[in-house]
């Protein structure tokens, strides 16, 4: 649109843009003093049309009056319109022209959603007719306005549900997962697929090792009395030997008792064969010894192995057996090998009446000398006797992958060697070897372990020279369980719903 000035000689044009508007600030239409005459001429103008727009008639909605062909034309008749039908519901007379006093110059009692608070904190709950008009008239608007709005928004919604109702159904992907056993290792299939195969090789398994109620009463054909059975290789009951589980509630543990009875079975059937046919030599005596503190009073000795064939003891009387405590105390007594080799019962030696201290602990010496009348076979074993008091508590710590030890040894010189054992306390897996001079600390650590394992740890104590080990009890331990991490899916799918 060109300027209505732009002709005129006598005006020098100049960009609104460049004038700035001096007077006061106008918050009521957010006008500051400086802003450009072009933002003043904006906003006056935008406000002239916001009045006119809210001035036209036709914005009103007044067909509840029935008034037909005959409602008001401009705004002043709306609000006169108005007026009367107040007075009317009021019952109040309209005056004769010319008066002063009356409606619409009264006071009428309002709605209460009109109530107001005046300057003293009072609630009014009546108002000026001329006020209460413009009240309403304003509200009206008000109410126009967020109608309008809310319409906008209702349309605005309309197209959006229309759009969901219309939209395909999602679909969803399985993820895939990487199979170690149960497919193609490095293979991905997805988890429906797994779980397919999971549930097979289950059945194929549960047919194979039979179901729970068939495992227990597999566990139940264990040997009656088998715990109170004497070993048949070795000494005591087979509830003694390491890694015995004397109530067994589990296949593991069924197991466990089966393969060290089977051990016992082939151990004494080797000793057997071994005994059989022996030679004529010296290499063929082969005895040990071993000796157990039964009672404070009583050592039971047992002797294993073989002797060359037609060898006797070289004395009549037997071999003399040497028996001395920690503080060198000794005692002597004769045994016929012979009779007990191999013998489950032993031999029994009552040690009291005589110098040797039972609380300490005790060396076996045992000089074995065979003959055939013409050639002579000598031999001497010793074996260690430790009591078990003198046994330190070993106090074991275990993590996922580690389990530390700790024990306060208070007796006298000695090599101290820790070793671990599988659960069966069968396989030794890993030992650390400490040598002390008296009474000290011991402490280590294992490490590469399994987690969520059974572990065996016992001390094993040589006293500095003596030939044999003194083995202490067996410790259990069960390193820590690793939390299970859920199966990494290598395939997603992102599903986009409009």
């Amino acid at each position: 649109m060109k300027p209505l000035n732009l002709n005129k000689e006598s005006c020098t044009p100049i960009s609104s843009n460049c004038v700035i508007w001096q007077g006061p600030d106008l918050e009521c239409i957010d006008l500051c003093k400086g802003d450009s005459v072009s933002d003043v001429v904006n906003k006056l103008a935008t406000e002239l049309c916001n009045v006119l727009t809210t001035l036209n008639i036709d914005t009103y909605d007044v067909s509840c009056l029935n008034l037909g062909d005959c409602g008001p034309k401009d705004f002043a008749s709306l609000i006169q319109l108005l007026i009367a039908k107040i007075c009317e519901l009021e019952g109040i007379s309209p005056t004769s022209p010319g008066t002063t006093s009356g409606c619409p110059d009264c006071v009428v009692n309002i709605a209460p959603c009109f109530y107001y608070t005046n300057p003293v904190g009072d609630q009014e709950t009546t108002m000026q007719l001329s006020d209460y008009v413009a009240a309403i008239g304003n509200y009206v608007c008000t109410l126009a306005s967020q109608i309008s709005t809310i319409n906008s928004t209702l349309t605005s919604f309309n197209g959006r549900i229309t759009i969901l109702e219309n939209a395909p159904a999602p679909t969803f992907a399985l993820p895939f997962l990487n199979p170690v056993c149960v497919a193609t290792p490095g293979t991905p299939i997805e988890l429906d697929s797994m779980v397919t195969l999971l549930e097979q090789q289950f059945c194929e398994l549960r047919t194979a090792t039979g179901d729970p109620n068939a495992l227990y009463q597999a566990l139940l054909a264990q040997c009656a009395g088998l715990n109170q059975a004497q070993q048949l290789q070795g000494v005591g009951q087979m509830s003694t030997i390491p890694g015995w589980n004397s109530t067994v509630a589990n296949v593991a543990q069924g197991f466990t008792n089966m393969w060290l009875t089977l051990c016992d079975i082939r151990a004494a059937v080797k000793s057997i064969q071994d005994s059989c046919c022996t030679g004529t030599s010296c290499d063929d005596l082969d005895i040990t010894i071993q000796g157990i503190l039964t009672s404070p009073t009583t050592l039971q000795l047992y002797f294993t192995g073989t002797t060359p064939s037609g060898f006797g003891s070289c004395t009549p009387s037997g071999t003399v057996i040497t028996i001395t405590d920690s503080s060198n105390n000794s005692m002597t007594t004769t045994v016929q090998i012979l009779p007990v080799l191999n013998n489950p019962a032993g031999f029994q030696v009552n040690l009291s009446g005589t110098p040797i201290n039972t609380a300490e602990n005790l060396i076996i010496s045992a000089p074995f000398c065979f003959t055939d009348g013409v050639s002579q076979c000598a031999k001497t074993v010793t074996d260690f006797v430790i009591n078990n008091t003198s046994c330190p508590t070993v106090n074991l710590i275990p993590t996922q992958t580690t389990i530390d030890f700790t024990a306060n040894y208070t007796g006298g010189a000695a090599s101290i060697e820790v070793k671990l054992f599988d659960g069966t306390g069968t396989v030794e897996l890993s030992n650390q070897v400490t040598v002390v001079t008296g009474p000290t600390p011991i402490s280590g650590t294992f490490v590469g372990l399994s987690a969520g394992t059974q572990y065996k740890v016992r001390m094993e104590i040589t006293p500095s020279g003596a030939s044999g080990a003194s083995i202490c009890p067996f410790a259990n331990v069960t390193t820590v369980a690793s939390t299970c991490l859920p199966p990494t899916a290598v395939v997603a799918e992102t599903i986009v719903i409009p």
